[in-house]
Parts: structure tokens; C-alpha cells; sequence
């Protein structure tokens, strides 16, 4: 195998990252990128590989993904997940789940299902996107691990910060601002020796979100998106702020770019900035990785 063909790239999501945390952020990094490569470098495929990413990021308690995720208005834990690949051309996300452990595992097995298609005895269609009971019914039916313990992702961290942003948000004297404020989504994205490229996202969503309430991780064209077009490979991860992403489909708008890979990021945030459909808006915010992979084999990366 040319183990040179294999490229992993992964983020742990947009905003305010402590700078005390900085050496800790870096070390999970170079973890979720070692263990995808290692999947990769054993032929695994390169939706396997984000997953492995993925839930690297997931079980660490320093993300806004699976432990240790946000919390949301009643104090509760609700992950998005979803995952996207080239070949089979495959959707599959959950949302607002709290009982799946890793929801990007979930996210997986969604898409390796729907990219089946049709049931051909009953022309049933499998579900691309699932969310809150149904799908952890689903995930458990499908032999993804599942608790009992609704409260098996929060952590004490969590818990601390909650009460601080509640103090923030609702109080008549709130304390000081953190200076660590996780916003969306982690990611990563894949390419395999096969020359298929995968890319995922998961989130914890944002810190005091509505019950029920589902970001860009779990839709479609919003958080990751996937594609092999015109002898070119494209794989985006996004993070940020999900009701934004999601009224511009950003993913998708970033890796259909035509133009060069830089020249690409830089008319997506164009349009991102001073998209009208934004207008509500007083502050931006996004952020996202892209990777191309072209016949003559080069590559591109933010």
C-alpha cells in the first residue's frame, strides 16, 4: 500500500479555546490523527477511519462532543453526529441524542445503511437522518453502545460551566465572561487508499440550546460533506455556529467550489460574511477544514 495516499485531517471546533488548555487541545489532536492513519494504514475504509477520529475526540472530556459536551437549557446533554463519503455517494446523522455513547458511531452505521438504498423485498427506505429516542432505538437495535445513565456524558466540567453561563445568561449580576466558550463541532476528514474520501462532524451543540434542538452536525450539506467530482475528491468539515452554517448550507457550498482550493475557503467566508441571509446576525462565526485531492495527487488543506 502507498501509505502516502492516505491523508487524515481533524479539528476540534471553532471559538475561544483556552490558552492554558493549548498543549492538551494539541496533544488530542495528534491522537485522533494517529489513530485514524493507523485505521487507514489496515486498509480500513475512510468512513472507518473518521469515526475512529471522531470518537477519539468524543471520549476526551476537553471537546464540545460526546463527554463532556454542553449542556443544554435544563441541563442535559443532546449530541449531533453525522458522516458523509464519496462511494457509496452516503448520508447518515443522528440529533439530540443522549444516550448513545458515541454519537459519531451511530452517525456511521445511519450512513453505511442508507447507502444500501431500498430494502428489495419491501422497498422500504432506510432513514438518512434520525434523531432523540427513535434514533437511539435504532443505534441500539444496530449494535451501537448505548447507557442506561442519561447522565453517562456529563461532566463535572460541564456542570461547572453551565452554572456559569446560566449566571451569565440569566442572572442580574453576572459573573465575568469564560474565556473558553465551545462553540460547534468537532471533525475530521479521510481519504483512504481506495481513493474515497470521508468526512465528519460531531457536537455537543451550543451551551444553553433549546431542548430538541438540532445543529449542522446532524444536516445535510451543513456540517461535513463529501464528494468525487470531475477527477477531484473533496472532503469539508465545519464548525461554528449552527443555525448560521445551516442557512447557507456551508459544507457544500465550500468543497463544490470550482476555483482553487485557497482561492475556494476565501469565497465561501466571503459569502458567509455578507450573506443577507445572515443579516439577523451582529457577530459571524465558522470556521472548517478542506481537504482536495486531485489525479495528479496533490492536496490542499485550512
Amino acid at each position: 500500500m502507498d501509505h502516502g495516499s492516505l491523508v487524515v485531517a481533524v479539528h476540534i471546533g471553532a471559538g475561544y479555546h483556552s490558552t492554558l488548555k493549548e498543549k492538551a487541545y494539541k496533544s488530542l489532536i495528534k491522537k485522533a490523527c494517529l489513530a485514524a492513519m493507523q485505521c487507514l494504514k489496515q486498509s480500513s475504509s475512510a468512513g472507518d477511519a473518521v469515526e475512529r477520529a471522531i470518537q477519539t475526540l468524543e471520549d476526551s472530556r476537553l471537546t464540545n462532543a460526546g463527554k463532556g459536551s454542553n449542556l443544554n437549557r435544563k441541563g442535559q446533554v443532546e449530541c449531533d453526529a453525522s458522516m458523509m463519503c464519496s462511494n457509496p455517494d452516503a448520508f447518515g446523522a443522528v440529533g439530540a441524542v443522549t444516550t448513545i455513547c458515541n454519537p459519531i458511531q451511530a452517525a456511521h452505521a445511519v450512513m453505511k445503511a442508507q447507502g444500501i438504498g431500498p430494502d428489495p423485498q419491501n422497498g422500504l427506505v432506510p432513514p438518512m437522518l434520525l434523531v432523540g429516542h427513535g434514533a437511539e432505538q435504532w443505534a441500539e437495535a444496530n449494535n451501537v453502545a448505548t447507557s442506561n445513565d442519561i447522565r453517562h456524558l456529563i461532566t463535572p466540567e460541564a456542570l461547572d460551566k453551565y452554572a456559569r453561563y446560566m449566571d451569565q445568561a440569566f442572572s442580574t449580576h453576572p459573573t465575568q465572561p469564560d474565556d473558553d466558550i465551545l462553540l460547534d463541532t468537532v471533525g475530521a476528514v479521510c481519504i483512504d487508499s481506495t481513493g474515497v474520501v470521508a468526512a465528519g462532524v460531531s457536537s455537543g451543540g451550543i451551551a444553553l440550546k433549546y431542548p430538541g434542538r438540532v445543529g449542522e452536525a446532524a444536516m445535510f450539506g451543513c456540517g461535513c460533506w463529501a464528494q468525487a467530482q470531475n477527477a477531484q475528491l473533496s472532503g469539508c468539515s465545519v464548525s461554528g455556529t449552527g443555525e448560521q452554517i445551516s442557512r447557507l448550507l456551508l459544507a457544500k457550498l465550500c468543497a463544490q467550489k470550482t476555483s482553487d482550493i485557497f482561492a475556494g475557503l476565501d469565497e465561501t467566508f466571503a459569502e458567509f460574511c455578507t450573506s443577507s441571509a445572515l443579516s439577523m446576525y451582529v457577530e459571524r462565526n465558522a470556521g472548517l477544514i478542506l481537504l482536495r485531492k486531485t489525479e495528479n495527487g496533490s492536496t490542499g488543506k485550512l
